[in-house]
């Protein structure tokens, strides 16, 4: 049997060595060129699929661009949120770009690989009212400790080493954001990876939470931000995901990945976390119960554990992504305040949590 396939194994390698040599020089250069992308892709798989653990790690994986393969997108995404009681102001900013070309919200964005890339970037937020800033095409650029994003003469700027940072916005040449991002203050974690793949499809995404300081429409803005990168390899599927954030620095967070085909559905993860500040400790929860009501002022009531935790609450903003390309994916972002929070098992007097607010997201469909 040994000999038997060693000789295949001759037969294909002198096969593919004869094809070679009687290729035209121009045709060799082509098959090493395609040859060399598919180890590029193949190595930077390989690296997704590798465990990070340390902060030595996490500048060169969130400023470099993955080579990605084919159904690969790989985006960054950013949350302020005040901290100051029943201020209800927040900032997102996200963008990112897929391996082949792509329709978000009517916009087709033509995938091209050079310095940067092309992509798509969208920032909105709420003052005294929604406020949609920057919806387009963009052009994103990378160093080894920055990220602009470029549309028309629109601009972010995201600079620093971890665990400092400074963020920028404009509009037309006029400054709208300017925040100093700095380790949070209190004991929580600052940083976390985390990783998913089955085969050739998964995801692989860094996760930092800090406080911020400094204005937004030229007025004194202080909170916690969020800040992610992700890159997904395969199709998106539904899921449901929050972040609300207390005036006392606590904060919960929930993520429900999930397949959804007719009348099946199978929850691939179901976690809530809530991290209570006054004790600086988490506190884990699963199996979610998410339900949604109302039409034009969203009304959500997210519980765990058969009822040991539960929060309601009332959208404020909302607004809604299309992504069309193989398949229809739609994700709508609430902005959101917290109605009532109860806790069972735990010593946390929620009266203390103060007035909370945050960004939940509900997202459908399937897309390649």
């Amino acid at each position: 049997m040994a000999d038997e396939n060693k000789k295949i194994t001759d037969y294909l390698f002198n096969t593919a060595d004869n094809y070679i040599r009687i290729l035209s020089d121009i045709e060799k250069r082509y098959l090493k060129e395609k040859i060399k992308q598919i180890n590029s892709k193949y190595n930077s798989l390989v690296e997704l699929k590798k465990t990070k653990t340390s902060a030595q790690e996490i500048d060169p994986v969130f400023f470099c661009f993955e080579d990605l393969p084919p159904t690969g997108k790989e985006y960054w995404f950013m949350t302020y949120v005040s901290t100051k009681p029943k201020d209800k102001r927040q900032l997102l900013v996200m963008f990112g770009h897929t391996s082949e070309s792509i329709k978000v919200n009517n916009k087709e964005i033509i995938f091209r690989k050079c310095e940067g890339r092309n992509g798509y970037i969208t920032v909105w937020g709420y003052t005294d009212r929604k406020n949609l800033i920057l919806e387009d095409k963009c052009s994103i650029s990378i160093n080894s400790d920055g990220i602009m994003v470029s549309s028309k003469q629109n601009n972010v700027h995201y600079n620093g080493k971890f665990p400092d940072y400074s963020f920028t916005l404009s509009k037309r040449n006029k400054e709208i954001a300017n925040f100093k991002i700095t380790k949070p203050e209190d004991n929580s974690k600052s940083f976390e990876f985390n990783k998913y793949f089955k085969l050739l499809a998964g995801f692989a995404l860094i996760n930092m939470y800090f406080d911020f300081t400094g204005t937004l429409n030229g007025e004194n803005f202080t909170g916690k931000c969020y800040v992610q990168k992700v890159v997904v390899i395969g199709p998106f599927v539904p899921w449901y995901w929050g972040r609300i954030v207390f005036s006392d620095g606590s904060v919960l967070t929930y993520f429900e990945p999930r397949i959804e085909i007719l009348l099946f559905e199978h929850k691939i993860r179901s976690v809530l976390e809530f991290y209570d500040n006054s004790k600086d400790k988490t506190y884990l929860f699963k199996n979610l119960s998410i339900k949604k009501s109302g039409k034009k002022n969203q009304q959500w009531l997210i519980t765990a554990d058969k009822g040991k935790i539960s929060v309601s609450l009332k959208a404020y903003a909302s607004h809604k992504f299309i992504f069309e390309k193989i398949g229809l994916f739609t994700y709508i972002e609430y902005l959101c305040e917290v109605g009532n929070i109860s806790i069972e098992g735990i010593e946390t007097d929620t009266k203390n949590l103060c007035s909370g607010f945050g960004l939940i997201e509900d997202a459908r469909g399937y897309i390649l």
